[in-house]
Parts: structure tokens; sequence; C-alpha cells
């Protein structure tokens, strides 16, 4: 793991330093392409899953889909200097991939498969092919962001605001489109617009694959979900699609207008509405909404908990033996794991420390009762056999007189 940690970081020090061109033809066609194969990979590896060419062609996908984030960090601070965020969630991105493609490369060359990093390549897949699709293709962007400006600008009219759109333009310093709503000095861009969110869901739904029983380790189940266990898996991801994508596009038009309101009203600034109100407020819609998903589709939840735990070290033979050891040794008399009675060389006996089954109480009880009855009885028999013979032996002494 360390080497995957080093390439990772030696990668994304090296395009700090470069400070890539992002107006820069060359460069531009470069990250195209990165991202562009990156998905094109994951998605063959994902539906090859379960051929040995599958792990292989994820691999591939992982490495050229992180190059293309890696180079996205210096744009992106350049760009947007005083937003930190996306900056945290772009940087351990090829770090992340390079850790898929570890386990990838065990389970190409014979190893066991995990069903967790399958799902997490059909999501990237479905979630990057359809948002890229909009944020690289102009015409499909240019109407998401007008639909959603045009939403913003009703919803805010509602309560007494007096706006209108502009026209879409297209941005050449930020590279990107954008819808004005006029008389608020605010426009509307793709990352308004929350399909990065919609997307996420959208790609969790198609990838993940229904178990038949995914809440068997439940130890209380609610009557909802009881509702869900008469759901085929593929009722459960619908329902989950409505309940999520609607309430995502609704949820999002109310932060516009909330953002919108602040900044007008002059409360806070731009900057601290939209990037920490904003997100903020994203963030725990987006954490409500997931509950809602585990409940009712369990298995995502699942494998993302198995991805999670995929960066944790890893314990060979030994060091689970000698683990294993040292919790025998703190552990006190009565926790010591000793072997069934059966195993210690007399019958009824018990491990040190241990009292003896009741089973075996009343056997041995039974035991010595017999015992004592057997006992008495012989007793009783010597006793009388005594008697008999000193009676015999009184009668000879006082024989007749003559």
């Amino acid at each position: 793991m360390l080497l995957v940690y080093l390439w990772s970081a030696g990668l994304f020090i090296a395009a700090l330093v470069a400070q890539p061109d992002t107006g820069d033809d060359r460069v531009v066609l470069a990250m195209d392409l990165a991202l562009a194969l990156g998905i094109a990979l994951l998605g063959a590896g994902w539906l090859l899953y379960d051929r040995k060419e599958g792990h292989l062609l994820t691999i591939f996908g992982w490495q050229a889909f992180g190059i293309y984030w890696i180079l996205e960090v210096p744009n992106y601070i350049n760009l947007h200097p005083g937003d930190p965020t996306n900056v945290i969630l772009y940087a351990p991105a090829l770090a992340l991939f390079t850790v898929f493609s570890v386990y990838e490369y065990r389970a190409f060359k014979g190893g066991p498969s995990r069903r967790s990093l399958k799902f997490i390549a059909g999501l990237t897949f479905i979630g990057a092919g359809v948002y890229f699709l909009f944020a690289k293709v102009s015409w499909f962007g240019t109407g998401l962001i007008w639909a959603t400006a045009a939403q913003t600008s009703w919803v805010y009219n509602l309560f007494g605001g007096q706006t209108s759109l502009g026209l879409p333009s297209y941005d050449a310093i930020n590279n990107e489109i954008l819808v004005p709503i006029l008389g608020t000095g605010i426009s509307i861009i793709l990352a308004c617009t929350a399909i990065e969110a919609i997307v996420i869901f959208l790609g969790a739904f198609i990838a993940v694959e229904p178990r038949p029983e995914p809440w068997k380790g439940y130890k209380k189940v609610s009557p909802t979900i009881k509702r869900y266990m008469r759901m085929s898996g593929r009722e459960r991801r619908a329902r989950a699609l409505v309940y999520t994508i609607v309430p995502i596009w609704v949820l999002n038009i109310v932060r516009n207008v909330a953002i919108i309101w602040l900044v007008q009203d002059n409360i806070v600034s731009f900057d601290v509405a939209h990037g920490y109100a904003g997100k903020g407020f994203s963030f725990l819609v987006l954490l409500a909404l997931a509950i809602i998903v585990f409940d009712l589709v369990p298995e995502i939840y699942d494998d993302l908990l198995d991805i999670y735990r995929l960066g944790r070290p890893e314990r060979g033979k030994e060091g689970e033996k000698k683990e294993g050891e040292k919790k025998a040794l703190e552990a006190g008399p009565d926790e010591l794991p000793y072997p069934p009675p059966d195993q210690f060389p007399l019958a009824n006996a018990s491990p040190p420390g241990k009292d003896a089954p009741k089973g075996d109480k009343k056997a041995e009880t039974g035991a010595g009762e017999k015992k004592e009855v057997e006992s008495g009885t012989r007793k009783t028999q010597v006793d009388a056999k005594s008697e008999k013979e000193d009676k015999k032996g009184e009668k000879k002494a006082s024989g007749p007189t003559g």
C-alpha cells in the first residue's frame, strides 16, 4: 500500500509544480482523453466484471480517471482560490482510485472478487457519464441551466422579488455556461443545478445488485422496513429513485432562492451564502436522503461500508494468531475460551475456574446418592449377618445342662 500512496502523492505534487495551463488546447485535449478513456474503461470493466479481463479494464479505467482529477486540482485552485471544498475532494482522488486498482489486480491474479468494487465502478461509469454529458456538451448543459434559473427566478418572485432571465452566455475565464438572473447580480451555472447529487444516486440505484434478504442481520425491523421486504429489488430501486431525485431538485431550487435572498438583503456576502450556508444545507439534505436510501436499499450501505474497510491495514495469519494470544492473556479467568467438558480426561470434570453444567451436577448428585444407598444396603446386610451369628453363638453357649 505504501507504493500506492507514493505514486499518488508524487503525481499530485508533479501536477501542482507543473501548473498545467488548462487554456492550452493540448492540456485540454489530454484531460478530455483521460476522462473519456477512464469512463469507457470503467464501463467495460463493470459490464465484464465476472470475467478476468473485467478487472484489468477497471484498473486502467481508475488510473485514467484519477489522472483527470489530479489535473483539475491546480485549475480549480486558480479559478476559485477562496473555495477549498472541491480541492479537498479532488486531491485524494487518485490515491483512492489506486487503492481500488490494487484490489482489482489481486482479483485479476486469481484472488477474491469484491462485489463492492463492481458497484463503485458501475456507479462511477453511470454517474460520471451522465454528468459529463451535461458538462461537456453545451446543448445539454445550457438547457439544464436555463430550466434551473427559470424556476429559481419564478419562486423568488413569488415572495415579492422582481427578477427576470437573461440570455445564456459563455464565461471564457471560468470555462462555463451561465444564465444571469437579472435584478440580482447572480448567475446560475451547472454547479447550481444539483446535477452532481442526482447522478450519484442515479448511478448507485442502477449499479447496485439486490440481494434476496438484505435485512437479515438487522436486530430490529421497523414497520416501514417490513413493507420494503414485500417489494422486489427492482421496485425498491425505482422507489428510491423517486424518493431522492425529486426532493433533490426541489430543495436545490429552495437553496438557490435562499442564497439570492441572503445576498440581496445584505445579510451575508455571496461567498458565505454560497460557499458555506448553501453547501452546508446541501450536505444535510443528502445525509437525510442517504438514511432513507440505506433503509430501502441496504445493499448500497453494505457496499459502501466494504469500500471504507479497504484502506485498513491487513493482518496475516500470524498477526491474527498473536492478536488472539494477546487477548487471551489479557482476559480474566472467566473469559478464557475453554474446550467443552467432553474433551477433559474425566467425563464430568469441569474446566478450571468454571462451574460444572447443571446437567453434570445432577448426574454427580444422582451418582452420589446411588453410592450412598448401595453402601447403606451393604452395611445393613453385614450388620444383620453379624447379629445372626452372635445369636447362634449365644444359643450354643447356653445349651442343655444335662
